[in-house]
């Protein structure tokens, strides 16, 4: 495991301002993926800037938002880079509660629909099959992890003989453990209670929208308690001031994956507080600079991470690519 302390270097000039806005400037494509219960989701694209016609490989993106709501606009700066060093990247939509009144469970199908759905459309994107990761943070993160982990979950009308298990996943505090002592910590129970409790008067269970998936079922939904010798090589990213999933989760997480031989890395950083990795939109001063530098230094260990595995072709220095 890596741990990252984060040190300012006192001669920064803060009288020059830089932003983290890409220098590059592509317009996303766009189709839909998937149409379910009435719904389509649709997935957002930059194709990859290569020098010849061989297909390339592709990262998968999914946005962050408990389960709950979000954009697929979340990673897309992330994506746009990876567009530059070779990948076709991916923004998918998926459902949420907040817009299809849906649980986690069915997030975990479409994520899972998305990887089947490159798979199967490999030459129409020119992207190699064998070359796809998975990556997301947060809930998103969550469901990236459950393509590659757990196999039980699927929509009923996907091609099952297409195994959406990607070549590595890239994950950004993943809610990956939903166990009692995952989501929310050793205090879970209590606090899944109270983070559900404004379902109680909608819904006849005493204690939330999702209590019983939770307190359970989480072992349906759950990748650290599906992790097996066939679970794809993983970067884990997380802050140790982590709210939602505590430090010694992530560092159990990479314990059973070194066990089952398979390749895990663990970046902690210290300090660091969920969804630390986004980075800013505006100008960086010294406000925000520690912020910013958690969205580079996450983003530089993604590439060193894919590089060290042969996804990505030779090393780059992720500052390059932004203002």
């Amino acid at each position: 495991m890596k741990k990252i302390n984060l040190i300012v270097l006192s001669f920064f000039c803060f009288t020059v301002a830089w932003s983290q806005l890409p220098l590059a400037e592509k317009t996303l494509k766009v189709m839909d993926f998937k149409i379910v219960e009435g719904d389509t989701l649709k997935v957002y694209w930059y194709p990859a800037e290569s020098q010849n016609t061989k297909s390339t490989g592709a990262i998968a993106f999914f946005f962050g938002g408990g389960w709950r709501g979000g954009s697929y606009t979340h990673f897309q700066r992330q994506a746009l880079y990876f567009s530059q060093r070779g990948l076709t990247s991916f923004l998918f939509d998926y459902r949420v509660e907040s817009r299809q009144n849906t649980s986690p469970v069915e997030c975990i199908k479409d994520a899972r629909s998305a990887l089947r759905f490159l798979k199967q459309n490999h030459a129409i994107f020119n992207i190699d099959p064998q070359k796809i990761i998975a990556s997301g943070g947060s809930a998103g993160g969550h469901i990236a992890a459950a393509t590659g982990t757990i196999h039980s979950v699927n929509e009923s009308t996907d091609d099952l003989n297409i195994d959406p298990t990607p070549a590595a996943m890239v994950l950004f505090n993943p809610v990956f453990d939903n166990g009692p002592n995952g989501y929310h910590g050793s205090n879970a129970k209590a606090l899944i209670e109270d983070d559900f409790l404004c379902h109680c008067t909608s819904y006849p269970i005493s204690n939330g929208k999702w209590a019983s998936l939770f307190k359970e079922r989480y072992k349906e939904i759950s990748p650290f308690h599906n992790i097996s010798d066939q679970t794809p090589p993983s970067l884990v990213m997380f802050g140790n001031q982590d709210h939602l999933v505590p430090e010694a989760t992530a560092e159990s997480f990479q314990e059973q994956m070194k066990q089952l031989n398979n390749v895990c890395q663990l970046i902690i950083y210290k300090g660091a507080k969920h969804g630390f990795f986004n980075g800013v939109n505006t100008k960086v001063n010294e406000d925000n600079l520690v912020q910013a530098e958690y969205f580079y230094g996450t983003l530089q260990a993604s590439d060193d991470f894919l590089v060290g595995l042969d996804l990505l072709k030779e090393k780059a220095n992720v500052r390059d690519y932004f203002y």
